[in-house]
């Protein structure tokens, strides 16, 4: 049951991220309006620069790690090393994004972002669960 749970739900939760960081990338920067003009700010490129790098390893990490859990193909041609640093580096990175949610949670007035960081949060840590699971199989050697 938990080896399903590892290797079916786990890697579509992780692509459920990828498409809410791709949804809430394109509304941000495609819909928001642009209040540099009317706030007086102009904005920096440099963070905007370390902004974008940062979404796209996040989203490069979380895709990887869905296809290292996923697909037994990928998991057999990638060596043992960078499957055990790849799953621990997604792992800590849901762990803080588990805490960030539930930050939000925390201190936000309830309403429908409530639900949304509870159930983010859950499967952040669902999948930080699997990817300690995962990297410990392998650190000990145990057939997937």
């Amino acid at each position: 049951m938990m080896t399903m749970f590892h290797r079916r739900v786990v890697p579509v939760l992780l692509l459920a991220q990828v498409a809410y960081v791709a949804l809430l990338e394109f509304a941000f920067t495609f819909l928001a309006l642009d209040t540099a003009e009317i706030d007086h700010t102009d904005p920096d490129t440099s963070g905007t620069v370390l902004y974008a790098v940062l979404v796209v390893v996040a989203v490069l990490a979380m895709a990887g790690g869905a296809a290292l859990l996923g697909s037994a193909r990928v998991r057999e041609r990638a060596p043992r090393a960078l499957r055990v640093g790849w799953l621990a580096l997604l792992g800590l990175g849901e762990v803080a994004i588990a805490v960030m949610f539930l930050r939000t949670v925390a201190t936000g007035a309830s309403g429908p972002d409530t639900l949304i960081g509870v159930l983010a949060s859950v499967a952040s840590c669902a999948v930080a669960l699997s990817c300690l699971t995962e990297t410990s199989t392998v650190l000990r050697g145990t057939p997937a």
